[in-house]
């Protein structure tokens, strides 16, 4: 077997209680076409030291201060040559022997993703989760069956510009919006049972501390995608999202008004029309129901 090139990005910044794992997890996959690049965004606790002990071994690494964690991923991007391509947080590891199996998932040259198994683990739980049924609408709207995780999902790096890139204002759902544009262009998914990656779940990652932060970022995705005409195809989800979003507002914007209670109902039933797409549902009537019993929503 040939085996393709394969570039992985590690963006950091202080983690260096996990970095080692993560740096360890890759170089002993000892897969043959691999290019391995760390950018630090200039952490001042023990990272930099430990990166050094392996600077022989890695294709390039920097430590300078960058735009957050996507300006990162871009720049490492920006000087990789491989084939096949995923980032790889510097809190997360490789599962032994997974670049052998992405490489060979990826023999067929049909294949534009690759989506396996990842291990969510804090010091409490672990849960394996099996990325499936990924497509750009399932994914905007994760529809039953659903299942995405970001590091067990990788990509063919010529396709990654074409669909737009990692777009850098957005700061925690940027990888979201990535895929959801990546898949639009190019559906072609392998589904593997093969555990790829460690992602790990702890007090200072964003997946933990940041969820309202990502579902404000998720919105704002979502309006941007309804602007973009190279994706017309998702306009219409767009737009029933973005109802059910300013929908949603309103109820409970009702629920809290000083207004009497038949006030607020009569409001909610006025607005319906408006809200046609998204009104008419078991939300409203439940709205109606808290509005009623005067609960907030």
């Amino acid at each position: 077997m040939i085996y393709p090139k394969i570039s992985i990005v590690t963006p950091s910044y202080n983690q260096g209680q996990f970095i080692e794992q993560t740096i360890q997890s890759v170089l002993s996959q000892n897969y043959p076409n691999l290019e391995y690049i760390i950018m630090d965004g200039g952490s001042t606790d023990d990272t930099v030291e430990i990166i050094k002990k392996y600077e022989n071994q890695l294709t390039y690494w920097v430590s300078e201060k960058d735009k957050g964690q996507a300006h990162a991923i871009n720049k490492g991007l920006a000087r990789c040559t491989g084939e096949i391509f995923n980032w790889l947080n510097s809190d997360d590891y490789l599962e032994p022997g997974a670049l052998y199996k992405i490489a060979e998932a990826f023999a067929n040259k049909q294949i534009q993703v690759v989506a396996g198994a990842v291990r969510n683990f804090s010091e409490n739980e672990t849960v394996i989760v099996n990325n499936s049924k990924l497509t750009a609408r399932g994914l905007m709207c994760w529809e039953p069956g659903v299942k995405f995780v970001q590091p067990g999902v990788w990509l063919r790096s010529a396709l990654i510009q074409r669909c737009g890139g990692i777009d850098e204002q957005f700061h925690y759902a940027f990888d979201w919006d990535l895929y959801i544009r990546y898949l639009y262009h190019f559906p072609a998914v392998k589904e593997i049972e093969d555990l790829l990656v460690h992602f790990r779940l702890h007090e200072e990652s964003k997946t933990q501390t940041s969820r309202e932060k990502f579902a404000d970022e998720e919105r704002e995705i979502i309006k941007k995608i309804s602007g973009l005409a190279d994706f017309s195809g998702l306009h219409k989800t767009c737009q029933y999202k973005i109802s059910k979003t300013e929908w949603t507002r309103f109820l409970s914007a009702q629920s809290t008004s000083s207004t009497s209670v038949l006030n607020k109902i009569f409001q909610v039933l006025c607005h319906m029309p408006q809200f046609y797409r998204v009104s008419f549902s078991r939300q409203t009537a439940g709205a109606l129901n808290a509005i009623i019993k005067g609960r907030k929503i």
